[in-house]
């Protein structure tokens, strides 16, 4: 009995052994299949960047004014690098918390520390292991044609070391066996997450703002590393709807305002360079002092050349010394001594822009060559006020530069376009006052006038400006996808009755004989309008960078009130519910509103930001009209505009005409540049 009982515990040890062979051996193959993967992922990531940076050492990064020509994206950048950040580990770990909200991303994001895992026993924890910034930098000619920033971050990685608990098997009281960093089932991994382009720039608005200019603060502290555009294909911000802030004020500023460069930016203006054409130097110019005070001269020919003189020509040529001396003899091109520098400065004392030509002369090789040289380039005195001035408006506006009240206006503007009644096809005229074009306030002037007493072009017999007092609200907050959103809101007063208004264009007889209305001595006027709309902006920065689109979409509403002119022998009579008495003979009384309209509303315009003449166009629908309207730039300060609506239906009782074509010159002049 007692052999028997050792036998059979000797073969359940012997059992017992054998399974925990297997499940170690098991074990064993899954923790090095793992490893062996980690360690192929490293070694991909290591060969990833030594092709880059290889690259990088291939392609030295472009000087001033080159562009990639071969990108995809529409990108005019030409650099990026990527850098950590570990002070502000947290802060972007809460922005990607709040991208995985928008769900955002294929894998599941978690903020460092531990969390949940359904289904597994114990917690999982989340650790930032790198976060990697790329961002483009624009050159000077980009800064200059599209008014971009000099930086704007393309993109944000972060790579995360995520374990997962074992999961749960076996009965209750039971549990896995762990080996170092793995589990029968537990797990660690590297993750990598994404933001970039249109996404990057929503989140960080929403979480937050502040984290956009606090990590690009930190570009300076390390190298840049310059990927050419045919090793990585950057699934960035843009070409279209996105634009950074100054890219979009800009455009936005072009579709509205009659303006310039100076003014409206901020921030110097730089000059675009381009290369000379030698023979002597092939420097980039204009030469834009004081980040150059000297050129470099070549000896271009296999014999001695003499520069015999340098100096400056033009109406400021007093303002620039040279501090070179001449002659100079250059050795033969490719000997020890075959180039010298030629040493200017400034000795003006104006702080604005200088421009003059720096000549040098080598007469006796018969050479010479002119370079242009720019001191304090793209700074220029700020005008106080710009006036704006159309036969629709006058507008005195104080440019973004100005030292006071910078970017608010006072106007004045006749008619209502927003509803294709441009100028006197709606008898309204607002004076108010407005900020940029996020904000306009005013109130409809009373007007009581026809217009033959204007002179021509501004007469036109069958229509008047005679209106109530109101108010005007407008609303233009376009600050960048999705965050958009524009309207107008016009209410006008009843007429008072006191008052006959002499100028009022009554209806004498009625219009339609069948018409069972009776419209004599009725008139027609605007009561009130309203418009909401989406404006989305769309620029093609890599086919046609020279043109930019908007595209308003939305609904609008609109009342027209009916009101009558009570004339003799109609005292007691009754219409439209009210009984006319004896003491409003020759007065007005005010029915109630005749007509409303609910439609959709929408403008679509272009404009050519860089022509030799600049132009843009425009089309738009509303309440069964449409208008189209053009502008062409003659010079920095004259351009025409053109505006023609017309009616998709039949006319009204209460329109006046099926259409108008206006013209008018607009001018635009800076005090006190004006006199400069």
């Amino acid at each position: 009995m007692a052999i028997q009982a050792i036998a059979r515990l000797v073969l359940v040890c012997v059992l017992v052994v054998g399974a925990a062979s297997a499940a170690f051996a098991q074990q064993d193959r899954e923790v090095d299949r793992k490893q062996s993967d980690l360690k192929r992922e490293y070694n991909e990531a290591k060969e990833k960047q030594m092709i880059i940076r290889d690259a990088a050492e291939d392609k030295p990064r472009p000087t001033t004014g080159r562009r990639r020509g071969n990108t995809t994206t529409g990108y005019d950048y030409t650099q990026v690098k990527g850098f950590s950040l570990r002070a502000m580990y947290d802060r972007i770990d809460q922005v990607f918390a709040s991208a995985e909200t928008l769900e955002l991303f294929e894998d599941e994001f978690h903020v460092d520390g531990t969390f949940d895992v359904p289904g597994r026993s114990g917690k999982g924890s989340a650790q930032i292991k790198q976060i990697e910034v790329y961002y483009a930098e624009a050159t000077p000619e980009e800064m200059d044609i599209y008014g971009v920033e000099p930086y704007d971050l393309i993109e944000i990685r972060v790579i995360k070391t995520v374990q997962l608990p074992p999961e749960e098997f076996g009965g209750e009281g039971e549990e896995s066996l762990e080996f170092g960093a793995f589990s029968s089932s537990g797990t660690i991994t590297s993750r990598q997450f994404i933001l970039s382009g249109t996404d990057l720039w929503t989140v960080i608005e929403l979480t937050d703002p502040a984290l956009y200019d606090d990590v690009l603060a930190r570009r300076s502290q390390e190298p840049t590393i310059p990927l050419p555009a045919d090793l990585v294909t950057w699934d960035k911000r843009g070409p279209f709807v996105i634009m950074g802030e100054r890219d979009l004020e800009t455009a936005i500023s072009r579709f509205e305002d009659f303006w310039n460069v100076r003014d409206t930016l901020r921030t110097a203006q730089i000059p675009p360079q381009s290369e000379a054409s030698g023979p002597l130097s092939t420097t980039y110019v204009p030469l834009l002092y004081p980040e150059t005070n000297e050129v470099r001269l070549r000896n271009p020919n296999n014999t001695p050349l003499k520069i015999t003189e340098a100096y400056f020509t033009g109406d400021n040529a007093s303002e620039f010394n040279i501090l070179s001396k001449t002659p100079v003899l250059l050795a033969p091109r490719g000997e020890q001594n075959d180039r010298t520098d030629i040493q200017f400065e400034y000795v003006g004392d104006s702080p604005y822009e200088t421009r003059a030509e720096l000549f040098i002369d080598a007469g006796d090789a018969r050479m010479s060559q002119g370079l242009e040289v720019v001191a304090n380039p793209g700074l220029f005195p700020a005008d106080i006020v710009v006036i704006d001035a159309s036969l629709d408006q006058i507008e005195l506006r104080s440019p973004a530069r100005s030292g006071f009240a910078p970017d608010w206006k006072l106007a004045y503007r006749i008619g209502n376009p927003e509803i294709n009644m441009p100028r006197w096809a709606s008898g309204t005229s607002t004076l108010g006052i407005g900020y940029k074009h996020d904000m306009f306030i005013g109130i409809v002037m009373p007007m009581n006038a026809m217009t033959p007493d204007f002179p021509s072009p501004l007469g036109y017999d069958r229509n008047l400006l005679v209106s109530p007092m109101g108010y005007n609200l407008a609303f233009d907050f376009t600050s960048g996808f999705p965050f958009s959103i524009g309207g107008n809101l016009t209410v006008l007063e009843d007429f008072d009755g006191e008052d006959p208004y002499e100028n009022l264009q009554v209806i004498k007889v009625d219009p339609d004989p069948t018409d069972l209305d009776d419209f004599t001595n009725d008139f027609f006027h605007l009561s009130s309008i309203g418009q909401l709309y989406y404006p989305i902006m769309f620029k093609d920065r890599q086919q046609n960078p020279t043109v930019a689109f908007r595209l308003d979409l939305g609904g609008g509403y609109m009342n027209i009130q009916r009101a009558h002119l009570v004339q003799e022998g109609e005292a007691g009579l009754e219409r439209e519910g009210v009984t006319f008495t004896e003491d409003q003979v020759g007065k007005m009384v005010t029915f109630d509103k005749y007509e409303e309209y609910f439609d959709v509303y929408f403008r679509l315009s272009f404009i050519n930001l860089s022509a030799k003449n600049n132009y843009g166009m425009g089309l738009q629908y509303f309440s069964g009209s449409m208008m189209a309207d053009a502008w062409l730039e003659l010079t920095d300060w004259f351009r025409v505009e053109m505006k023609y609506s017309f009616l998709l239906r039949d006319r009204e009782v209460w329109e006046q005409e099926s259409s108008y074509f206006l013209i008018t010159p607009r001018f635009r002049f800076g005090l006190p540049s004006l006199f400069n």
